[in-house]
């Protein structure tokens, strides 16, 4: 059987007036989807994937190469912020392919059968790679899905929601994300020192142990640390290096340093192999010291990504981030002093803020000479995590106002008034903090080396012009971003004027009907 997994565009709901930025720094090679490629090859299936992020495409064309390649069934990946555009796309397949769709990711993996719609036929939940391998066996033979764990289903009318799958203790004896299926030459950052260049994806370890009440990651990946070993990461990018020509990596890891044994030992394998290959990722600048960062740069470490959240002792402890502001200035100095790249980003709207302690981190940042520039984002109460439990129950002055999910944009949603503040408040206090983080002439040229003069000029008109809409059409003109995300997709082909919410769409009917031609 062939499945065909499918990356729905994502920057525009993700970040909204801050997509041009995003587009030139964030758009990774999709690893989990990899993966999933990957696993079901290696057990007698085949796959394809189209990122259609990294290469949009009519929803047309879309089609005819679901039909070209031959898929039995449709893999789609979704997170919240995203969510209604995967539905968007899964009621269009309905009308056009009567091919069985499944969804994986964050959003399902949390709320389960709640948000598994009519669009969807299965729903794999946490890691995938077995499920969805069980999955396609299943639809080849007996289809007798009750026994795949972590597979949600439909029996009839019924949502059948099976047992939870255990996570995959022996993280070595999946294959390498096959990154054939994808042209690397969409994926090029600026990496420091080396200019723009294509980038690959890796990771070192699944989980996270720690508690941020703000973070999915526990929720879908447990919070144990579960590791490959080290020769076997290294082993996989010194074959990308070679097949590729690519060698700069991120690395995906939540906290790349939570396992000091693991990150030494990793790094001292790669020095063993003198390779010109680079690496970077995220940690917690409690998790770093010099000697660390001295074996790290050996190694090809070229930049670090910290989360400084807020400097306000009481805001962190609440939400449950044990990481004093200090380490931050101290973290950035060691990398200064190392010739190490160093980011932070930073959040407004905890648990706990008031526009005092909002306006006091802003300044925070601007004190530190070696932080260049730093995106603010307003907290997202993600469904599942515990700061989604505060802003519901009224705690620490959070207050929901909003279960939309198409409104829960990573930087400018606004979705939970704060110490009183509505949400068009805080988006004009967002404006405002970020200017005070970069009102200095070395953080300015810092902005502007990092994301390009046009780039942010196009950032900064969108502020403005939003800002101007705050003022005077209130808060809900401001999230016009989504009437964008519509006549994007509407200009695809995804929807159409006639769509009236989803009614269209229905379940696969397990019909050996010709791919293309309408289930209808």
């Amino acid at each position: 059987m062939k499945i065909i997994l499918i990356q729905t565009p994502w920057s525009e709901s993700s970040y909204r007036e801050f997509k041009n930025i995003s587009k030139k720094h964030a758009s990774y090679p999709p690893l989990s989807l990899m993966y999933l490629a990957a696993f079901v090859e290696k057990n007698g299936h085949s796959a394809d994937i189209l990122d259609l992020e990294a290469t949009p495409l009519p929803f047309d064309e879309v089609c005819r190469k679901i039909i070209h390649s031959g898929a039995g069934l449709i893999g789609l990946t979704t997170s919240t912020p995203i969510f209604h555009i995967v539905r968007e796309y899964a009621n269009a397949f309905k009308r056009r392919l009567n091919l069985p769709i499944v969804v994986g990711g964050s959003h399902i993996t949390v709320l389960k059968e709640k948000t598994f719609t009519k669009e969807f036929d299965f729903a794999v939940t946490n890691e995938g790679e077995y499920t969805l391998l069980e999955l396609m066996n299943e639809l080849e033979k007996n289809k007798n899905y009750g026994k795949i764990n972590g597979l949600i289903y439909r029996q009839g009318d019924q949502i059948r929601l099976n047992p939870p799958r255990p996570f995959i203790e022996d993280l070595d004896s999946l294959p390498f994300p096959d990154r054939h299926k994808l042209d690397t030459r969409n994926y090029v950052f600026e990496v420091p020192g080396k200019g723009r260049i294509p980038v690959a994806t890796t990771e070192l370890a699944r989980g996270c142990p720690f508690n941020c009440v703000f973070c999915s990651e526990p929720l879908n990946m447990g919070r144990r640390l579960r590791a490959r070993s080290t020769e076997n990461a290294v082993r996989e990018m010194l074959e990308v290096r070679k097949e590729f020509d690519i060698s700069h990596f991120f690395l995906l890891d939540s906290t790349l340093t939570a396992n000091r044994e693991l990150i030494e030992d990793f790094c001292r394998k790669l020095i063993e192999k003198k390779t010109d290959i680079t690496f970077e990722g995220s940690t917690r600048a409690n998790l770093i010291d010099e000697p660390l960062l001295g074996l790290m740069k050996q190694a090809g470490l070229l930049r670090l990504i910290f989360g400084l959240e807020s400097s306000n002792k009481k805001v962190l402890s609440l939400m449950k981030k044990q990481v004093d502001p200090d380490s931050i200035r101290e973290a950035f100095r060691l990398c200064k002093k190392l010739k190490i790249s160093a980011l932070c980003g930073v959040m407004m709207g905890n648990p706990g803020d008031t526009r005092e302690t909002i306006l006091e981190t802003a300044r925070f940042v601007r004190s530190i000479p070696e932080i260049r520039y730093a995106p603010m984002a307003i907290a997202t109460p993600y469904p599942g995590t515990e700061l989604f439990y505060m802003a519901e129950n009224g705690l620490h002055g959070l207050k929901l106002i909003e279960r939309d999910y198409a409104k829960y944009s990573r930087y400018t949603g606004g979705v939970m008034e704060v110490d009183g503040m509505k949400p068009a408040e805080l988006i004009r206090l967002q404006r405002k903090a970020i200017i005070i983080m970069h009102s200095t002439p070395s953080k300015i040229l810092g902005l502007i080396q990092h994301y390009g003069f046009f780039n942010l000029l196009s950032m900064a008109l969108k502020m403005a012009k939003n800002e101007l809409i705050v003022i005077f059409g209130g808060y809900e003109p401001a999230l016009r971003g989504i009437e964008t995300e519509n006549t994007t997709l509407k200009n695809l082909g995804v929807i159409s004027d006639n769509d009236n919410n989803h009614s269209k769409s229905a379940p696969y009917t397990g019909n050996k009907n010709t791919p293309g031609k309408s289930a209808n």
